[in-house]
């Protein structure tokens, strides 16, 4: 009588690979981020043409007759707008869990305006130079630029970066000092910001909203301070998943 013989597979002993953790990559990421847009503003302010707060007729003029300043100043403001959001998620990052509540509503605030202010004042500059590459009829960009300026449309997108500029940025100077994330003297430039711009603007040309934004940039930076002295599980909860 022959017996038969099965064979029992072995447990298998091969384990899923620990999850990879990208909290640092993250973390460092939006460091660098942060003071991108207040950079990218600056910049922006301190190489256009036209003097901000100055007629339609004379941003067109100016450039006309600088349409490679023109040029630059705008694809810095296409860098703002790209690096906004993570910006403030940056600085969300950096405050949730010391100010919770200041950070929610007022750094959630001022990244959702800087989203809706970039759109209105640049629609005019970008009209004047393709106008000016194009050799298309000043007159006609000039009144296209006004009713953009004037639409209902443009002052509900305006208004959110209007209060940012003018009482936004000292709530978010208040924000940094109270929760201390990096030194004060960071805080301090922000709470600075908007006044330097009001202050200085007209009589100096660009050179107000310039230094503002500067400043600005280093009141976020505020945050790339606190998130590289973070660790890792400070920053956020490991991953669940299996690397993959």
């Amino acid at each position: 009588m022959s017996m038969s013989t099965s064979s029992v597979a072995e447990p298998s002993t091969r384990t899923a690979a620990p999850p990879r953790d990208w909290r640092g990559f993250w973390r460092v990421l939006l460091a660098v981020v942060a003071p991108i847009p207040g950079i990218a503003l600056a910049l922006s302010n301190g190489l256009n043409p036209s003097e901000l707060g100055g007629s339609t007729h004379e941003m067109f003029e100016s450039i006309a007759a600088h349409q490679s300043q023109a040029t630059a100043s705008l694809w810095f403001d296409v860098l703002f707008a790209v690096m906004a959001v993570p910006s403030g998620v940056a600085l969300l990052m950096a405050t949730r869990r010391v100010v919770p509540r200041l950070a929610t509503f007022i750094v959630g605030f001022v990244t959702f305006a800087f989203i809706t202010g970039v759109i209105a004042p640049n629609a005019g500059k970008n009209i004047a130079l393709v106008s000016a590459q194009n050799d298309l009829d000043p007159e006609v960009g000039i009144k296209l630029a006004d009713e953009i300026f004037n639409s209902p449309f443009t002052n509900a997108l305006i208004l959110p970066f209007f209060l940012t500029i003018t009482i936004g940025r000292v709530l978010l100077g208040i924000v940094l000092w109270r929760a201390q994330i990096a030194p004060r003297w960071m805080a301090i430039a922000m709470l600075l910001a908007s006044p330097v711009e009001f202050a200085l603007v007209g009589p100096v040309g660009n050179v107000g909203p310039t230094i503002a934004y500067a400043l600005t940039a280093v009141g976020f930076a505020s945050a790339s301070v606190a998130l590289l002295r973070m660790t890792n599980d400070e920053f956020d909860l490991p991953s669940l998943a299996p690397s993959r």
